[in-house]
């Protein structure tokens, strides 16, 4: 069950959720909130386990009764007929759609300043970046507005924002949640996730979205973490890492026990098939999408019409040089095994239930460093450095979820994230949640 005291009906509830989402419009978190009319039409079910529990959802996932505009002009009046199928699990689980969330255009980048619908802004700092691109569902749920939002995750787009943020992101297993409904950037690494204000709220979603039992325990009681400080941990902001070496301390205190690890070999293999895999899959799944939805509306129109600067690199699929389809096929036979391989054997080798990586390497900057961001004195690109530690996952296809592991000294949150081997959901979660516990949270 999600811990949810409140005597308050659903109907009251989702109210009330609206009311906070006016409080803190600042913040532009959402490109629709649910009408009253919305609210009354499909009476919620009061006795599931998500009963009463009023929930954001990112507008890339479809919900009757919401456009789903992916927050790009051409699909501004787009309608689905229909629900995604995480929309229809959830509802029927008592769950209720209060909102539509701003993003990331299409979903291709990490900051979340929407050129057509506005930037989404951090509720600690409203002038940085709230990390994208499912930004406005971490905004929203680290400004109190909801307790849990969904978003997805490509390469990093629920646990980015939820470390600049401040709440908890969750990237299941790829395939654990299912993607039909779901407008895609890459079918080959989507997945839908989750935003939350605890763990154990990710926790209690976890089961209804999957549509599987509720896991019990899954870890053993003397957690081992592998700290993988080449590639992970290099490069680091000061203040971020000052935090991040606190949050280890911490969970050696606890008792966890810290094994000095290396996944080899990650850095070339991300340097080799990190954009092209999503690249390739861009316009061919949108196509393939806008298709099985009758839309009136083609990809070509789509991507002529986008708003922010991904267009030319989605157009150079269209009309310039396209991703080869053999380059493709070496990333999934080889270089996609290769990485997983490298995890398994990692894990294995020394014997870890999962390893404990910064989510990011940086934290939040201000709005408008679409392209290049300053770190202790050094310009580096802005989306390449906020995916480095997040991506390996999303291509490998494992699960990972970010903690608020504290801020810094200038008040900026910072997460730290636990990534372990496919299928190991449970197991990622019950480690976070202790986290969360040996921090006090």
């Amino acid at each position: 069950m999600v811990a949810h005291e409140d005597t308050r009906t659903p109907l009251e509830q989702a109210r009330l959720a609206l009311i906070r989402a006016e409080q803190h419009s600042h913040l532009n978190a959402f490109i629709t909130v649910a009408t009253e009319d919305e609210l009354t039409r499909r009476p919620p079910i009061t006795d599931g386990p998500l009963s009463g529990v009023p929930v954001a959802v990112k507008d890339n996932i479809d919900v009757v009764g919401f456009p789903c505009t992916a927050g790009t002009p051409r699909l501004r009046e787009w309608r689905p007929a229909s629900n995604a199928v995480v929309i229809d699990r959830m509802q029927a689980a008592g769950a209720v759609v209060v909102g539509k969330t701003n993003m990331h255009e299409l979903a291709a980048g990490v900051t979340s300043n929407n050129h057509a619908f506005g930037p989404v802004r951090n509720p600690h700092h409203p002038d940085l970046i709230a990390g994208g691109s499912s930004g406005g569902s971490a905004a929203a749920v680290a400004a109190g507005v909801v307790d849990l939002a969904l978003g997805t995750d490509t390469a990093g787009s629920c646990r980015i924002p939820a470390a600049l943020s401040g709440c908890v992101g969750f990237r299941p297993t790829i395939g654990r949640y299912p993607l039909g409904g779901v407008l895609p950037l890459s079918s080959t690494r989507d997945t839908v996730g989750v935003l939350a204000r605890s763990v154990a709220q990710v926790s209690a979603i976890d089961p209804v979205i999957a549509s599987i039992p509720a896991a019990t325990k899954g870890f053993r009681d003397h957690v081992r973490l592998g700290v993988p400080r080449l590639y992970f941990y290099e490069q680091l902001e000061g203040e971020l890492a000052a935090v991040v070496d606190r949050a280890l301390d911490a969970l050696a205190g606890a008792g966890v026990v810290l094994v000095e690890t290396e996944v080899f070999g990650v850095g070339e293999v991300m340097a080799a098939a990190s954009l092209p895999s999503i690249l390739y899959d861009a316009v061919r799944d949108m196509a393939t999408y806008l298709s099985r939805h009758r839309a009136d509306i083609h990809v070509w129109e789509v991507v002529e019409q986008m708003a922010g600067p991904e267009r030319f690199l989605l157009e150079n699929e269209l009309w310039g040089s396209p991703v080869p389809d053999e380059t493709h096929r070496l990333i999934l036979a080889e270089h996609r095994r290769r990485l997983i391989g490298a995890y398994r054997e990692c894990l294995e080798r020394d014997d870890l239930d999962a390893l404990v990586v910064p989510t990011t390497p940086v934290t939040a900057r201000p709005i408008g460093c679409d392209e290049t961001i300053v770190v202790d004195g050094v310009e580096q690109p802005t989306l390449s450095t906020y995916l480095r530690n997040t991506d390996p996952t999303a291509l490998a296809g494992l699960p990972s979820v970010s903690v608020p592991a504290g801020t810094t000294e200038s008040g900026r949150p910072v997460g730290i994230s636990f990534d372990a081997l496919a299928g190991a959901d449970a197991l990622v979660l019950g480690i976070a949640q202790r986290f969360e516990h040996i921090l006090g949270r």
